[in-house]
Parts: C-alpha cells; structure tokens; sequence
C-alpha cells in the first residue's frame, strides 16, 4: 500500500497532502467517564467507540492531551503502559483514518492545574531543571508518536499554557527559550514534525510571555474561545449579540497576521438553547474562516460525568459536549456539522480588506522599555469595539502589524484606510504613517499620544500641544449627533493648536477634538479622546453601543 504523504502546510497556511488542501474539523477529547484520568483508568471500549462516533459524524480530527505526570511519574523515568495505551490510541486513530492531535503539556485544564508531583515550587519554564525535563519530556513522546506520522495532525505544546501562573511570573524570555527548546527536542525526535502552540485568546488580550510573532519553533498559532462576556475585555449580551459573535474571529484574524492559525477550541458552553446556539455557530463560523483559519475542533466531544478534580468544581464540562449519551448531536449544535460539510468545497477566503486595523510595533510591555504604555487588555479592547462598528458599517477589515511598517517599506497600496483605535505610537510609527498617507492613504487615528507629540506627530497631525488639561467627560458634536467622550491618552485631555490642520468639531468647553489634516495626497482624521473607550464602556448594551457607528461613519466619510 502507497504511504500517504505527510500532512504539511502549504504557502498559504493551510493543511495540505501533497497537492491536495485539507481542512482538519473535528473534537477535543476526553472519555465521558473518566475525562483526565483516562490515561490511568483506560476505558478501551469507550474509548474506540467515541472514536467510531467521531467518524460516523463525517469529522476528520481529534485532538487529545497527556497529562505530565502520567507520562513522567518521577523525573526520566517513563510510563512505559501509558506510553503503550498512547501508540495504542493512535494506531484507533490510524485505522479509522482519523487524524490525531496529541497535546504534550496539560499544565491547565478545564480550569485545574496539573503537574507532576516532582515539580514542586519550581517555576516551569524558567527553571533550568524544568526546561530540561520539558524537553526531555517532549522528544521522548515525540518519538514515540513519528512512527504514526501518516495520521498526526502535528503535535501540540500543550493546553492553554498561557494561563499558567508560571507562564505569567516566568520573563517573557524564559517562555520563548522554553518554546524554542521544547521544539527543538520535538524535531530531534521527529524531523518535519508540524507544531501548533495550543494557546487561547490570552495571546492577544494579556501579556503572558506567549506573544504572538514570538513563539520559535511553532508553525502555527491556535486560537480558542468561548461566548462568556467575563472571559473577554469587552461586556456583551450573549451568544445572539453580534459583538459576542465577532470576537473568535477578530483573535483569528490578529493572529492569522502573524502566521497561519487554527481555530483549535471552540463552543458555546451552554448548549441547552437550541436558538442561542445556532445563532452563535450561523455568525461565528464562516466569520472565523474569512479570518483564515485553517482548521476547527469542538469542544468537547461529550459531556464529562466523571466526579474527579477538576469536574466537580467547575461541573459545566458535564455539558459542553457535542454529542448527547444516545450519540446524537445536539440541538443547537447541528450547524458546526453542516458547516465542516460545508468545507470540503469552499474554497480559500480572500482575506483582504477596504480598511485595516494597527497593531502597534510595541504591543506586549513587560520587559519591553520601547513600549510606550500600550497594554493589551486596554487594547484589545479598543480594537475589539473598532472591529465591531466597522463591520457593522459593511466594512471588511484586516491587520496591519506596526512592526512591519516602515517610512522605506510601503504598506499595501490596496489598504486605503488604516484606523487607529486608542493606541500610543512611537515616532518611528509616525514617520512610517506620514509616508504612507502621503501616497494617499486615508489615517482615522483616536487618541493620538500626547507624551509622543513630538515633531514628527506635528508633521503627521498638522496640529501642536499648546497645554494638557485634566481629562473629564466632555460633549462634542459631529456628524448631525452630540457625543459624550470620557476617555483620553494617558488621562490626558490635550489642547491643540492648528498648524495646517482643520477643526472640524471643538469640544463644549472649546477645545478642538476632531482634526482634519490633509497631507501629500492623502489626509489624517483624528480626535482627541479614545472613542472606542466610551462604546467599550456601553458594550453590554445593544442600543447604546450600536449608536457610535454613526461616529465612526463621520470619521470615515
């Protein structure tokens, strides 16, 4: 019989077998009896059943996650049965043409944290013992899964490290040695091996040493979420609110600018609401692969009924599951099945947009001195509110990464406008932008930073600081509407004076808060405060929220 060939990625980011594109949807797993404890407890026959399951769905993938300790008991000594019952799993996968996906580090899961006893007050990836036996670790399961290369859907790092309490206290540094280290053990063992992070929405909205751009070794990024407004920057009004609907999809689409990406979890945790869900699946989904990912896996297949830790406090997992006990999927839930149908046929998503989102160069701050303040929990949830109002607007977005612009290298010429939302931007930015908008570019920039007003802001902005005053709620009226505006730069609420620029909207107190200034062919629309603070501050409120389009309209037009 002719060996397949190797699944691997294709210049566009997407899974492919020679010539031919693959699209991996399928499930997380755990067995519904034992859920983590299914290395110890070993339930063969419902095992191989929820995999038989798994195909009879028309699904394709599955991943799975090994727990250190049951691998590792104690340090460089090996499990060989666990090792045997994870060949055995594979060879379940292999014959049933299923692709696998094994997750080597279950550090975090299902809100529990798992290590091997052995670890103790040791912090994972920046203690060089740790970073050792992490490495050791992965080139043994490496070389034990390469002889099943034909049915891997790559190896995973691990579960959601980011939320780890060592991923935060470790220095960002420490996290990229340990992420380059790991992998390189991984390809040691099993050269050519495909490697995903395993990482969630936590790459964007917080700064825990996984950042995006910066995760050497790895092919490509995975992204995870889930519809609960507290596990977001943003408030919003559950699954059928198109704010809550574009969220997975803008994470996609920001990490889909770094390199491809798989939606590698997702569901809508509860899936008792059949309309809730079915709206949810109906937006997100096609949303999610317009962003350009390449692949979707449900979590989980089952709900968990086992009473271990971490089920028994956080006993949502026994209702996450895609498939009810008669091995039905359940209401509500049917779209993510016609949807993976859906893609055997669909072809790549043109993900390019009519105007772009900036990423500014220095996102991530710690241990960063050239950030200029940027924080991601603020940002991410300005730009969550920018992307919101501009596709309610009919607009279609994309990234632009500010660490990839400068004065000598063209953005895209197809990019027309780039909006700002909120972000504090260094001179070199500036200068970069000042080009660009002189070719003709459109720039809609709110809250330009006013510790960085230096000359090459006066250049861009047309406009100089004259005095700072105290940052208060101010109205201000534009585009036939009065708006309150409560947020500025650094709490900073800056006064201006023209220097080629145009007022086109002063505050009640008189102070300019909307400018225009044309520059070269192109021109600069900008105003004062952070304006997607005041509809992020209204998220959770559909009316009130959906109100500031008719600011964004204003700005644009």
């Amino acid at each position: 019989m002719p060996i397949a060939p190797r699944l691997c990625l294709d210049p566009d980011g997407y899974f492919c077998r020679g010539e031919k594109r693959l699209i991996p949807v399928g499930v997380n797993y755990w067995p519904a009896s034992c859920g983590v404890e299914m290395w110890q407890r070993w339930p063969e026959e419902e095992i191989q059943h929820d995999l038989d399951v798994v195909v009879g769905l028309g699904l394709n993938s599955v991943r799975f996650f090994l727990r250190w300790q049951d691998f590792e008991p104690d340090p460089g000594a090996y499990d060989e049965a666990a090792l045997a019952r994870l060949e055995q799993f594979l060879s379940w996968c292999r014959d049933r043409g299923l692709l696998a996906q094994p997750s080597l580090f279950v550090g975090w899961m299902s809100g529990g944290t798992f290590w091997p006893r052995w670890k103790g007050e040791r912090n994972a990836f920046a203690d060089p013992y740790m970073v050792d036996r992490a490495a050791s670790y992965a080139g043994r399961i490496a070389e034990v899964v390469a002889p099943y290369d034909a049915c891997l859907l790559g190896l995973d790092q691990g579960n959601e490290l980011c939320c780890l309490t060592d991923s935060r206290e470790a220095p960002p540094d420490a996290v990229v040695a340990w992420c380059r280290q790991v992998n390189e053990a991984i390809r040691g063992a099993y050269p050519g091996c495909v490697i995903i992070s395993g990482n969630e929405q936590n790459q964007i909205l917080n700064d825990t040493g996984w950042r995006l751009g910066n995760q050497p070794g790895t092919d490509l990024y995975s992204m995870h979420a889930y519809p609960v407004p507290s596990w977001h920057s943003v408030p919003f009004d559950g699954m059928t609110d198109p704010l809550c609907q574009s969220l997975l999809p803008l994470y996609t689409k920001i990490a889909r600018a770094f390199g491809p990406v798989m939606v590698q979890e997702f569901g809508t945790i509860a899936t008792f609401g059949w309309r809730q869900q079915d709206s949810y699946l109906r937006a997100m989904l096609p949303a999610a692969w317009e962003a350009g990912a390449n692949g979707f896996l449900w979590w989980c297949l089952r709900d968990i009924h086992a009473r271990v830790h971490p089920y028994v406090k956080n006993n949502f997992e026994s209702t996450l599951g895609l498939v009810d006990a008669e091995d039905r999927v359940k209401p509500g839930l049917e779209y993510y099945i016609e949807f993976t149908t859906s893609l055997r046929d669909r072809p790549a998503p043109d993900r390019r947009g009519n105007v772009a989102l900036y990423l500014p160069k220095h996102y991530y701050p710690r241990d960063n001195q050239e950030n200029p303040g940027n924080d991601p929990r603020q940002l991410s949830r300005w730009l969550v509110m920018a992307n919101y109002l501009l596709q309610r607007l009919g607009y279609r977005v994309e990234i632009v990464r500010g660490d990839l612009v400068r004065s000598d290298r063209p953005i895209a010429t197809e990019i027309s406008t780039i909006v700002v939302p909120g972000a504090l931007l260094c001179a070199d930015e500036a200068d970069a932008l000042d080009a660009w908008v002189r070719r003709g570019g459109h720039l809609v920039w709110h809250g330009p930073d006013p510790v960085n007003w230096g000359w090459a802001y006066v250049r861009l902005l047309g406009a100089r600081p004259v005095d700072y005053r105290a940052a208060r709620q101010v109205k201000v009226a534009l585009g036939g509407d009065v708006w309150e505006v409560n947020a500025f730069p650094r709490n900073a609420r800056i006064e201006l004076e023209p220097d080629g620029a145009e007022v086109l909207a002063r505050d009640d107190t008189g102070l300019p808060a909307v400018l225009r200034h044309a520059a070269g062919r192109g021109r600069v629309t900008y105003a004062t405060g952070v304006i997607e603070e005041s509809a992020a501050a209204v998220a959770g409120d559909r009316q009130r929220r959906d109100r500031w389009q008719r600011w964004y309209a204003a700005m644009l037009s």
